[in-house]
């Protein structure tokens, strides 16, 4: 087979949405009922995070749910597991997945998918390490990559999707894993954990080697991105993907090859729509926003004078777009149900991209002396909002370690008492998320597909 160069826009999503098609002729209106109907069950989640109900089994079984209605067309399966998001809103106390699987060792009460599973349990893992305590159960759901010639036989074959053979898009799930794999072999603490305590992966040199020999082969030469790749027609096509180059270049900390092609594609993708671009529906989105930050704060040393100028600039619009329209004058984010799995998250990437361009600490400013004197002001309202939430759900831990615990005691100071009064109104206050269909711009591509 052949590989084609990666496609580039809107037209990405057409082999997609084609060999969909050709799996279930009746794909893209079935997906649309279902991508829908889960919008609207995910207003009712957002309602219970508001009022702090503890909805853990529900929110896993929303995203098992989403995954489905967006990478598959496994409609059956879609049925049976809206039926069990529904009835789990009964659900009062949900406490239990919080705790270890006696059965596989994982988090993922849930789920049926590896990745969900190990997505789940990696989260669980850095909060057991920070508290020095090892789980109480092997983690046996890990077989399938717990030698380094398993991960590598596994990720093969999800680094390349059949869809009209399978009705299954694996971009997701191949993701997930890579995302996983890389905070075993490149985060030192959670490595050093995991070779002491974990039971059911054997997390040596050679596999952190095997591991990363992998990525170095499946980055695109000519792009420096990463992403996942596509067969049909006999053909393979290789998509760049913002998210994977994003995981990848952070958890290695910016020790990749091909830093002139990664900031080439970054800078020429911004008015692209993800997972190719920045754009979510044409607009500015938090997630990506920090992905794309991330990726400037490494490739820096890399860039051109003109590189950094135009980075710049990008990342002060940006800045603009957070501060102004995503971000409420009581310091709490406009949901956004489209892009995030519960409110939490949509709080964790606000602060994450806040944190990642230095807005709360001078410190990592590192593409702008430029202060922000109502940043502390913020960040104490901020900090108000994530306290209303459980306290136990890793999306409010994480935020809350990235604002910053000075943020605590800055709502007493006279700054702040002084910055409320004069803080202008932001025009987040009235803003209101559009109601367009989730994955538009890949189950109704342009002619050109």
């Amino acid at each position: 087979m052949s590989i084609e160069q990666s496609l580039t826009g809107i037209g990405d999503s057409c082999v997609i949405t084609r060999d969909f098609t050709r799996y279930d002729h009746g794909y893209q209106d079935k997906a649309l009922k279902y991508i829908d109907y889960l919008g609207a069950l995910s207003l009712a989640l957002r309602k219970f995070s508001e009022y702090s109900r503890t909805m853990l089994a529900s929110q896993q079984l929303y995203i098992y749910a989403k995954w489905l209605a967006r990478y598959t067309a496994y409609w059956p399966e879609l049925d049976q597991l809206v039926d069990r998001l529904e009835n789990s809103f009964d659900e009062v106390d949900q406490s239990y997945v919080a705790s270890q699987s006696a059965v596989d060792g994982s988090w993922g009460w849930q789920y049926n998918e590896f990745h969900h599973k190990f997505d789940a349990t990696i989260v669980r893992l850095h909060e057991l390490a920070s508290e020095g305590r090892a789980p109480r159960y092997p983690l046996h759901f890990l077989e399938p990559i717990a030698t380094a010639s398993a991960m590598r036989s596994y990720l093969e074959k999800l680094l390349v999707s059949d869809i009209a053979a399978t009705g299954r898009n694996q971009r997701d799930e191949f993701g997930s894993v890579i995302c996983c794999l890389a905070q075993l072999c490149f985060k030192p603490s959670l490595r050093r954990y995991a070779q002491e305590h974990v039971r059911g992966i054997d997390l040596d040199q050679s596999y952190v080697d095997a591991f990363r020999e992998f990525l170095d082969e499946i980055q695109n030469p000519e792009t420096g991105y990463w992403g996942p790749w596509y067969v049909s027609d006999g053909k393979t096509h290789r998509y760049d993907d913002l998210s994977y180059t994003f995981h990848i270049v952070s958890y290695r900390k910016g020790r990749v090859g091909h830093w002139s092609d990664i900031i080439r594609t970054t800078l020429e993708s911004r008015q692209l729509e993800y997972p190719q671009g920045w754009l979510s529906r044409r607009e500015f989105n938090n997630h990506n926003n920090y992905d794309v930050a991330k990726i400037f704060r490494y490739g820096w040393p890399h860039m051109q004078s003109a590189e950094r100028a135009l980075a710049r600039e990008q990342i002060a619009e940006m800045l603009d777009w957070c501060v102004g329209h995503s971000l409420r004058r009581d310091g709490s984010f406009v949901p956004d149900s489209h892009f995030y799995n519960s409110l939490e998250s949509c709080y964790y990437f606000g602060v994450s991209f806040l944190d990642e361009v230095g807005y709360f600490q001078p410190s990592k400013r590192f593409w702008t002396q430029q202060k922000f004197p109502y940043a502390p002001v913020l960040q104490s309202r901020i900090w108000r909002k994530l306290d209303e939430f459980d306290a136990e759900n890793p999306s409010v831990i994480a935020a809350k370690w990235k604002i910053g615990s000075d943020a605590t005691w800055i709502s007493a100071s006279p700054i702040n008492r002084e910055g409320l009064s004069r803080m202008p109104l932001l025009s987040g206050d009235d803003c209101a998320t559009t109601e367009e269909r989730e994955f538009e711009f890949i189950l109704r591509p342009n002619n050109d597909g």
